[in-house]
């Protein structure tokens, strides 16, 4: 797993990189990016993986980092070759001057 800046996140992002809120699902429906998928720690421990090609990079992102390390340790274990995790989170994507426009979460995927 590799670590990436909010810059290059956000750049990826926009260009329809699979990205994935690793957050509990009330913080993710509270202001989620538009776009941007749900995939929770207990999903992904339960066996629920994102249906994205295992070549293809993911990007994670959660409040801090820390989970979504967590989520990224268990999808390279799942076979997933190139996973991202955004430094700093949603604390520091809040923080960005390029930060995009929050709503309410769009699609999740451990229903």
């Amino acid at each position: 797993m590799q670590p990436v800046s909010i810059r290059t996140f956000l750049e990826e992002f926009q260009k329809g990189a699979a990205a994935f809120d690793t957050r509990p699902l009330a913080l993710y429906a509270a202001d989620g990016l538009p776009g941007l998928r749900h995939l929770g720690l207990e999903a992904v421990q339960a066996g629920n993986l994102p249906d994205v090609p295992k070549e293809l990079p993911i990007y994670l992102i959660c409040e801090k980092g820390l989970v979504s390390e967590l989520v990224g340790l268990y999808l390279e274990a799942a076979g997933f070759e190139h996973v991202f995790n955004v430094e700093g989170g949603m604390q520091a994507l809040r923080s960005s001057k390029n930060r995009p426009q929050q709503r309410s979460a769009s699609r999740k995927i451990d229903e």
